[in-house]
């Protein structure tokens, strides 16, 4: 007998005597073992239940900006870039100047500004010295609302010009092209530079901005796994730049397509990204847990033995009844196991030395 044989009998006492017996007397106490008051006191029991068998099906993706929260930015007009305030990954505040144009349509835009201002003072002019010749009998009462139609027309023009030079954001003859939202920018136009002379057709949007408070992830799922998949459920997510990182989200979105070459459909997951540590093109690894439609018994990883290629539990009936016995696993997810077959729901499995409780057994 080796030393932990030693130790092993001296923490758990067999209950039969050492005389003989019959062969079914030892069938009957073969499993009858009295924990040691040392066992005892450290014992730790999980109770097997039965619940809904969950599976996690392991995905991979790429975070982006969220779509409702991305703008692209263009010029309302064409003309010559005089200053470029904006670069890529540079964080913007709405109605911050992204760029300093000189256009043609801008001064166009300013100068019938200041032609309607001129209309509406010399109009008020007009009608002061009509209200005056009507007092004195020489113009008629129909001219003074005449000449006061004329104000209000001109002031309605110049309203209308000025909103104009307001949405265009014109000022000395240049146009200011400003940051609809507050957010990053995400990308700028390789084609654009201080002094360049653009036709907006053609050269497109200047800089789209992210609000990145919330950011998507696309990941892809494959044919046999897409019925897994279902929007409103819950995933976590991980990045290579966080391993240790947790990000949770929901599916709020599933493409009915499947992408010819790579055999996959696409789910959206909308993540809070409040502190901005998820950035546009990283990687995502993303795990999604779903039921599978059945029941089975599920007790903590740790109370499964692997012995001689099969799967063990020491069942505890009392501190003087305990047994070991085989179990069917039919599979693992996270830190707990689903029994098929050997253990029924509410018994009780140990947590605390059952290897040496199963070897002494």
């Amino acid at each position: 007998m080796n030393t932990s044989q030693k130790w092993i009998l001296a923490v758990l006492f067999p209950l039969w005597g050492l005389g003989g017996c019959t062969q079914e007397q030892k069938a009957t106490t073969e499993t009858a073992f009295s924990l040691s008051p040392t066992l005892q006191k450290r014992l730790r029991l999980a109770t097997a239940n039965a619940e809904e068998v969950q599976s996690e099906l392991q995905l991979t993706g790429k975070v982006s900006a969220y779509e409702e929260k991305l703008v692209k930015v263009s010029p309302l007009v064409d003309g010559l870039i005089v200053n470029l305030n904006a670069n890529l990954g540079d964080r913007v505040g709405k109605g911050q100047a992204l760029a300093i144009i000189k256009s043609a349509d801008a001064a166009s835009a300013e100068s019938d500004q200041n032609d309607a201002i001129s209309t509406l003072k010399n109009n008020e002019k007009n009608l002061s010295v009509t209200k005056d010749m009507a007092r004195l009998g020489l113009s008629a009462e129909k001219d003074v609302v005449l000449a006061e139609n004329e104000v209000k027309r001109a002031a309605g023009g110049v309203r209308r010009a000025k909103e104009v030079t307001s949405l265009y954001g014109i000022r000395n003859s240049l146009y200011t092209l400003k940051a609809p939202i507050s957010g990053y920018v995400i990308e700028k136009n390789p084609n654009i530079s201080n002094q360049l002379s653009y036709d907006n057709a053609q050269t497109g949007p200047f800089f789209t901005i992210a609000d990145l408070s919330v950011v998507q992830v696309w990941a892809d799922i494959y044919e046999a796994d897409i019925a897994k998949i279902k929007i409103g459920e819950e995933v976590e997510v991980k990045v290579l730049a966080l391993p240790s990182k947790i990000f949770r989200g929901k599916i709020d979105k599933i493409q009915d397509l499947i992408d010819p070459t790579t055999r996959t459909m696409k789910a959206r997951i909308s993540i809070q990204n409040a502190d901005i540590l998820l950035k546009p093109e990283m990687f995502a690894q993303i795990k999604v847990s779903f039921d599978e439609g059945l029941q089975e018994v599920s007790v903590p990883n740790d109370a499964v033995i692997f012995d001689n290629n099969r799967n063990y539990v020491v069942v505890y009936h009392s501190a003087t009844n305990l047994e070991k016995r085989e179990v069917q696993i039919y599979q693992r997810v996270g830190e707990k196991v689903f029994i098929q077959s050997g253990l029924k729901a509410n018994e009780k499995v140990l947590l605390s030395d059952q290897l040496i409780v199963f070897n002494a057994l």
